[in-house]
């Protein structure tokens, strides 16, 4: 209401004559002049705004005008003082060039030799002759030191006096031409320098002393007062021959001989032209200073059109401006008078709807109005940073890979599996940690398109699951958790956790699996995965009796694309029909490695996601004729990059790798390492154990070819747990591959270790529930402490036990020293700690999974603000 109540706004007081009246609504109705009074009182406030808008480009255009005299005035001031200094230049080297001429001319014609005597004269024609000539040098002088300089002299005598006090300069020539007119006495004696001056016949040719009036004239008329005087004192000609008349005066009343073999000297030279000194000096002055006033007058030109171009312009843009204000005026005014019109004219039934259609027309013109007298100057478009928006946390899920099967003889995609063996156990244990109001998360287990869902804790209703809570109802503060352990789920499960108070909840899950009979016989573990676009495996085998398989699942509900690179022994493999595989949301597939690459000791493989993020896991199995050696659940590496940390590496006994492998050599542990780039990279491998770094010899020129893989045997290793660091100098993957067993003809085990990302927070991770799980902690590159909190089977959390390691060294922690029925470790960590869990069944049974990285709940969104 404010808007109605200005009304007499700054364009209605400028510009009284535009303003056309609302011509007056007829008074048949009532309801027709309500509604004249509402255009009238929108009319009133599209004019104000106008008005406002009109002020502010006003204003604008000030500033910018005040804005444009600033900048012109510091341009000007800098351009002066440029020429300043260029013109004192020119008149510092002037006369240090004049300064040289002379001093060499007095070195000339002190060097000369004297080739004949001088004639014997009278004294009284000696004095009556140094009288003359002193008296016409000195009228000579006077009247040619009138014309440069403007100012008339009453005698020689003050013209001669004056000439010292010009510059120091004028005094240093002064005693030099008093030493040349001493000098150049002898009658042999003639100076070929040009620029030497000549005092003496100047004082007895006045006609060539004014030659030097042209030069002197020559100069550019807008010189300044100050130069032009000290031109004319310390640089014309006849100032010179003022200076050399007055030395030799003063050297002819000292000595008498001088002054009498003067006079034959100066008959010789009246008879010689006069030189001009400084014409070339001068000449080259004047050229100058012409083209600095050139330079100064095409500068000031385009200044004068510069401002005369911005004048037109802001006079332009406001004409433009204020001639679109005026036609949409009209437009307004057009509009009032049909309103007025269709509101006198239409019928009852007809007058509402008129009105209204007519007050929206003069709305959407006022609104034109105020948007075009913004459009002079258009406001600069601002577009912000893209951001991350972090969405509230949803529920954290990861999916579990299925129990392994044995192949029933079927090559590619989707084989058939059998079950392998009689004696399997298979599960899945998963653990939810409350927050510190002791509330258990709501977790489960379901199928991959969300069916057949087994709850493992009770689901909190959303309302109070959003509510951050930091004691319970009682006001005790305190935490415990929930461990579950299921049973024959063979296929590929999704595993969910709720979040409480908008963050996510600590948990996860893992599966484990051991058969002691079968093809498949051995011991397996897998940490259950969080979706994601890429996925690497290194250490892959399709070589004789060796298969691996890679289980691709989609949990979202977007349709994922997937490619496959597959990388070998001597480089990139040629996989056509794996660069186009489409995964529906909910949707598994299974893939068998041997069919497109065949018979490899090592293969790794990348796995890219475009839409929706998926989980990947490999099967692997191996037998060594009909003897079973092995069976793994393949952990993903981390990504490639030019440090690869490998943590809980164990060794078996010597004696007892070296009757496993006595027959077959590939029966030993290694470190398989893939390069990911056209390069290649070169490497090194260090050895961390408990006490630091282990000495190991490996070859100094470790390499790995393009899009290649390389193994390197760790037989050398002493029995242990150990972390292997691999450093290179371009991006790469590692994994190693550890053997347990001691005789060839019973069944062996194999699990794969692969690089590990540093764990960044608090995260609970379960042990198997198959044999004795340990965990083995390294810090690389600097100290590190972490809390590790056992929880037992009952859910309750022990006290947290400090675990402090040094850099460069390896460490293991067994949670049955805590708790005897241990079930799961909760680890806090300051990022810098890379963790993995090593489990030993039987003598012949061994596994590694990696540790969970912390829930992320949802992942962010960009958000584009302001373009």
């Amino acid at each position: 209401m404010s808007d109605e109540k200005n009304v007499n706004s700054a364009d209605s007081a400028d510009k009284p004559a535009e303003q056309v009246p609302a011509p007056k609504p007829a008074a048949s109705s009532q309801g027709a002049a309500g509604s004249q009074e509402q255009i009238s009182a929108a009319l009133s406030r599209a004019e104000q705004k106008a008005a406002k808008a009109k002020a502010k480009v006003d204003a604008k255009l000030e500033k910018a005008r005040a804005r444009e005299a600033q900048l012109r005035a510091k341009a000007d001031a800098k351009n002066a003082a440029k020429e300043q200094k260029s013109l004192e230049a020119e008149q510092e080297s002037a006369a240090k060039a004049e300064a040289k001429a002379q001093k060499k001319n007095t070195s000339a014609a002190s060097a000369k030799p004297e080739t004949a005597p001088a004639p014997a004269v009278e004294p009284a024609t000696a004095d009556s002759a140094k009288t003359g000539q002193s008296e016409q040098g000195s009228k000579a002088v006077a009247e040619e030191k009138s014309e440069p300089s403007g100012n008339s002299q009453p005698n020689a005598t003050t013209a001669a006096a004056g000439a010292p006090e010009a510059k120091p300069e004028a005094k240093d020539q002064t005693a030099q031409s008093a030493q040349q007119n001493s000098a150049g006495a002898h009658p042999a004696h003639k100076s070929t320098d040009p620029a030497a001056p000549a005092a003496p016949a100047a004082a007895h040719e006045p006609k060539a002393a004014h030659k030097a009036e042209p030069e002197q004239d020559a100069a550019p008329e807008k010189q300044n007062p100050a130069e032009s005087s000290k031109d004319a004192a310390g640089n014309s000609p006849s100032a010179k021959a003022a200076a050399g008349a007055s030395a030799a005066t003063g050297a002819a009343a000292d000595t008498g001989t001088a002054a009498a073999s003067a006079s034959p000297s100066t008959e010789a030279a009246s008879k010689e032209p006069a030189p001009v000194a400084q014409e070339p000096e001068n000449a080259k002055a004047a050229k100058r200073r012409r083209k600095l006033e050139k330079i100064r007058a095409a500068e000031a030109a385009k200044e004068e059109q510069a401002q005369q171009a911005q004048a037109t312009e802001a006079g332009i843009a406001s004409e433009s401006a204020a001639g679109s204000v005026n036609a949409r005026r009209k437009k307004l005014d057009k509009a009032r008078a049909a309103a007025s019109k269709d509101a006198a004219t239409a019928s009852t039934r007809k007058k509402t709807g008129a009105v209204l259609l007519s007050l929206a027309a003069v709305l959407a013109a006022s609104a034109a109005v105020g948007a075009g007298s913004l459009v002079a100057p258009k406001a600069a478009e601002k577009t912000l940073p893209a951001a991350v928006t972090n969405l509230p946390a949803g529920d954290a899920s990861s999916v579990c890979a299925p129990t392994p099967k044995l192949l029933k003889g079927v090559d590619g995609t989707d084989p058939q599996f059998a079950a392998g063996g009689k004696e399997i156990s298979s599960n899945l244990r998963s653990i939810a940690v409350s927050d510190l109001a002791k509330r258990i998360p709501g977790s489960s287990f379901a199928k991959l398109d969300g069916t057949s869902e087994r709850p493992l804790t009770e689901r909190i209703a959303e309302a109070q699951a959003l509510e951050a809570r930091g004691s319970d109802d009682d006001g005790q503060t305190g935490r415990t958790s929930k461990v579950s352990t299921v049973n024959g789920v063979d296929d590929a499960q999704m595993y969910s956790l709720q979040p409480l108070g908008g963050l996510a909840s600590e948990g996860s899950a893992l599966r484990s699996y051991q058969a002691k009979d079968g093809d498949l016989a051995g011991l397996a573990t897998g940490t259950c995965q969080a979706p994601a676009s890429t996925w690497r495996f290194t250490g892959l085998q399709t070589s004789t009796g060796s298969t691996s398989v890679m289980n691709l699942a989609n949990p979202t509900h977007t349709t994922a694309q997937v490619s496959l690179r597959l990388r070998g022994p001597e480089g990139l493999i040629d996989t056509p029909t794996l660069q186009s595989i489409v995964l529906a949301p909910g949707e598994s597939r299974a893939l068998v490695l041997g069919g497109y690459a065949q018979d490899m000791d090592s293969v790794s493989a990348e796995v890219t996601s475009l839409g929706g993020k998926i989980t990947a896991s490999v099967q692997q199995a191996a037998l060594r004729g009909l003897t079973p050696s092995g069976v793994d659940l393949v952990a993903a590496n981390a990504s490639a990059s030019n440090t690869q940390v490998i943590p809980g590496v164990w060794i078996d006994e010597k004696s007892n790798s070296d009757a496993l492998s006595k027959d077959d050599g590939t029966l030993v542990p290694q470190l398989h390492v893939s390069a990911t780039g056209s390069s290649g990279a070169g490497y090194k491998v260090k050895v961390l154990g408990k006490d630091g770094e282990v000495a190991a010899s490996f070859d100094d020129n470790l390499a790995v070819s393009s899009n290649a893989t390389d193994v390197q045997s760790l037989k050398q290793l002493a029995s242990g747990y150990y972390t292997i660091v691999v450093e290179s100098d371009a991006p790469v993957t590692a994994a190693v591959r550890m053997v347990r067993g001691s005789d060839p003809k019973d069944s062996s085990d194999t699990a794969w270790a692969a690089s590990s990302n540093v764990l960044a927070g608090t995260q609970a991770m379960p042990l198997s529930a198959n044999g004795a799980g340990k965990f083995a902690l390294a810090a690389v590159d600097s100290d590190s402490t972490v809390e590790a909190t056992v929880v037992s089977k009952n859910g309750k959390l022990n006290k947290g036990k400090k675990l402090a390691i040094n850099a460069g060294s390896s460490i293991v922690f067994d949670p049955r020293t805590v708790a005897d029925d241990a079930q799961a470790v909760i680890f806090s960590t300051d990022a810098n700690t890379y963790i993995g869990q090593l489990t030993l069944g039987s003598e012949r049974s061994i596994a590694w999974a990696a540790m969970p990285q912390a829930n992320a709940g949802r992942d962010g969104i960009v958000v584009n603000i302001g373009g």
